[in-house]
């Protein structure tokens, strides 16, 4: 009986060893796979990546920001009455709200310097990651930059900043 035991005991000594020698080849893989993520380059995008949107476009010269808000989203809400509380003239440029529901139209509804969109292809083709987001659109209507507003300083920040084209976050 002692035989079969020491058999066993070699047996599970010898399935650890290979299950440590595996383990080492993974960890392996894994480091060779991190150094080619690191190592390539960043992915910039180039000037054909700009997405244009000709519904932002103004023939004033003065850009667009445009709001995006999901109904379902209480900070949204926020952003969007804070937007609309704001004096006219406070920004230089246009002020929209897009959305894919009209309950959020509701919340600019008070401020005429304010224009809601409530339009579910156009909110696809602007294709945020996080709402609410703020977008800035030059007069052509080409995308210079897109931020996630997390307060209505941070929302009054953007608003008044003008971000370098080399900052782009998609």
């Amino acid at each position: 009986m002692q035989n079969v035991v020491n058999s066993l005991a070699v047996f599970a000594f010898l399935g650890m060893v290979i299950a440590l020698f595996a383990i080492s080849a993974l960890l392996r893989i894994v480091r060779e796979l991190q150094q080619a993520v690191l190592a390539a380059p960043a992915a910039a995008p180039g000037p054909d990546a700009v997405r244009r949107v000709t519904r932002f476009a103004s023939a004033d010269g003065l850009p667009t920001f445009v709001l995006v808000v999901s109904e379902q989203c209480p900070s949204c809400r926020d952003r969007a009455v804070h937007l609309a509380g704001m004096p006219p003239g406070r920004i230089d440029g246009h002020l929209v709200v897009l959305s894919a529901s009209r309950a959020c139209a509701a919340w600019v509804e008070p401020a005429p310097h304010v224009e809601a969109v409530v339009d579910a292809d156009l909110l696809g083709s602007v294709a945020v990651g996080a709402t609410p987001s703020l977008v800035k659109y030059a007069p052509d209507g080409a995308e210079e930059w897109r931020r996630v507003v997390g307060s209505d300083p941070d929302l009054d920040r953007l608003l008044g900043m003008d971000l370098p084209e080399s900052s782009n976050v998609r």
